[in-house]
């Protein structure tokens, strides 16, 4: 790079973009001295400018990265590279270690002879920091997963074995290179067309999780599953519940054999009156929930449940009431005797009396904490995952796919309900300009600035704006007819204009204005979704040809 004469004008513009970049700046010599900073790279390192300027940037570099950094510099200087980015550790001034993205580029004089480095320095160690996190996290719960002693697997959409647990492996009498990458339905073929089959293509199709039990004729032996879809396939949790099948089935031969299976049951047995008082209950209330039998005798599970999960127990023990063998299961927390509280799962039958024409509740339940910690802990891993595949990671509102998801559905939703539908698409004039004059970061600031004045100028719940790509945004405003999409129109221009974001010289306005295309689906248009969209598309730009700063509104003939 070899300096160009500036104009005082420039060389102001020049000075200003320097002080006042939001990313670190510097001027290092060759000998690796700082010549001059920006307040941004002060406040990224920790020091005062004059204690910078004492310092060569080697004396900050963490050590294992000073090598790497000298191989760069000696390729810059050798002419062998214009310029290197490459991320890099430095100690703060108060001995914490920073990471950050380096770039760095070499100036020379009119001779051609080096005269000094340019670098800019971003603080990504939030981004390292989160990085670590994710995994550390991945880590805890595959770590979860091999110690638990039900199964665990997952399959991709094509029902091929992603990962199987320690547990999965044994009850499957395979090795994990027998599982990993075969389809499940080819390993286990007795399993083609059973229960497991129907209820994984649905739970595949719906999106929804599924829970089933089913008797597994080739293992005698019967099984709980539950599967979660996701982006990536199917997760599927399972245990053996054959014994728990067994005592339910003995329970109602005679209330003798009902009393020897149930106090010798590592699960929770009960007996409820009709409005869920406890009639009888095992020992094992005592190690799982630190109170004797009599402590519990005349109580309901309303007593000690958690106060969020009171109205799902309520609705699901309103259910069936008095419906022979229909058996209903909740999860839900219940208080200890020392005032924790652990997860449960209750599995219950109505039985009835013929002598007394009287029914009776009866329950087994089990302590589920380890496997809900689990299920909380991979919801809390896909909302991370869905968070940044549906997000712009510039402006931190809806992106393209996003976007692409939303207008299928409210476009589904809008026919369905015969609801008008309206769509704007929305562009920054003269953004080229802007980004030419000011410089791609503060360009970047200005789509950010415009992405939140938009998300906040859309009151109302359900309508959605997006960043559609470079300096476009769409914005979904479900049943909005041409009327109400005028004025928010008129709204979202009034609002970009009160921020006042100053324009380059060379754009038609002083600040920053948008242009909007508008196009109004009414049940009464026959036209597709696509149609729909490039209607808007041409209205956006008439909106340009027209002077900009203003809306277009599509016309659609019925």
């Amino acid at each position: 790079m070899t300096p160009t004469p500036l104009s005082n004008h420039d060389a102001a513009w020049f000075r200003d973009a320097f002080l006042y970049a939001p990313i670190g700046m510097a001027l290092v010599g060759l000998d690796g001295r700082f010549m001059l900073v920006n307040p941004s790279i002060l406040a990224i390192l920790g020091y005062t400018e004059e204690e910078l300027y004492a310092l060569s940037y080697e004396e900050i570099t963490y050590p294992e990265d000073q090598e790497q950094d000298r191989a760069y510099v000696q390729q810059l200087l050798a002419g062998e590279l214009n310029s290197f980015r490459i991320e890099k550790r430095y100690f703060h001034k108060n001995g914490a270690l920073i990471h950050c993205l380096l770039t760095v580029s070499l100036v020379h004089d009119e001779h051609g002879a080096p005269l000094h480095f340019i670098a800019q320095l971003v603080d990504i160690t939030e981004s390292i920091q989160n990085k670590e996190e994710l995994t550390a996290l991945h880590k805890r719960i595959a770590e979860t997963l091999e110690s638990i002693s039900d199964g665990f697997y997952t399959v991709d959409h094509d029902y091929k074995f992603i990962y199987a647990n320690q547990a999965a492996i044994q009850f499957f009498r395979k090795t994990k290179d027998q599982l990993i990458g075969q389809n499940i339905w080819e390993v286990f073929p007795a399993l083609s067309e059973s229960t497991s089959m129907q209820q994984l293509a649905y739970a595949c199709s719906s999106k929804q999780p599924v829970r089933f039990e089913e008797y597994i004729v080739p293992y005698n032996q019967w099984f709980e599953a539950k599967a979660y879809p996701s982006e990536f396939g199917l997760s599927v949790h399972f245990h053996n519940i054959t014994e728990r099948k067994r005592t339910a089935d003995k329970l109602l031969e005679s209330e003798q054999s009902f009393r020897l299976l149930a106090e010798n049951s590592s699960d929770i047995i009960s007996k409820h009156a009709m409005d869920g008082k406890v009639t009888y209950i095992s020992p094992a209330c005592f190690p799982l929930l630190g109170y004797g039998s009599s402590e519990l005798i005349g109580k309901t599970p309303f007593d000690f449940c958690h106060p969020d999960d009171r109205e799902r127990l309520r609705l699901t023990m309103e259910a069936n009431p008095d419906k022979i063998d229909a058996v209903d299961s909740v999860n839900y927390r219940l208080r200890r005797k020392d005032g924790t509280y652990r997860w449960f799962e209750s599995t219950g039958n109505s039985v009835f009396h013929e002598e007394d024409r009287t029914f009776t509740i009866v329950a087994v339940t089990r302590d589920i904490t380890p496997r809900k910690e689990i299920e909380l802990k991979m919801l809390e891993q896909y909302q991370l995952m869905h968070e940044q595949t549906h997000i712009d990671e510039l402006t931190r509102i809806a992106n393209r796919r996003s976007f692409d998801e939303t207008w299928k559905q409210e476009w589904d939703d809008a026919h369905n309900h015969d609801m008008p539908l309206t769509l704007m698409l929305c562009d920054i004039d003269d953004f080229k300009k802007y980004n030419d004059h000011f410089g791609h970061q503060q360009g970047d600031a200005c789509l950010r600035t415009v992405a939140s004045t938009l998300r906040v100028a859309l009151k109302r719940k359900n309508d959605f704006v997006a960043r559609y790509g470079g300096e476009e945004f769409a914005v979904i405003l479900p049943q909005t007819d041409e009327i109400r999409a005028k004025s928010m129109a008129k709204l979202l221009l009034a609002a970009i204009l009160q921020k006042r974001l100053p324009h380059a010289e060379t754009s038609d306005s002083e600040v920053v204005t948008l242009s909007i295309g508008i196009a109004t689906w009414r049940p009464e248009h026959k036209l597709p979704q696509e149609s729909l969209f490039a209607l808007a598309d041409k209205a956006l730009y008439k909106a340009k040809r027209e002077g900009k700063n203003r809306y277009s509104t599509a016309e659609i003939l019925s």
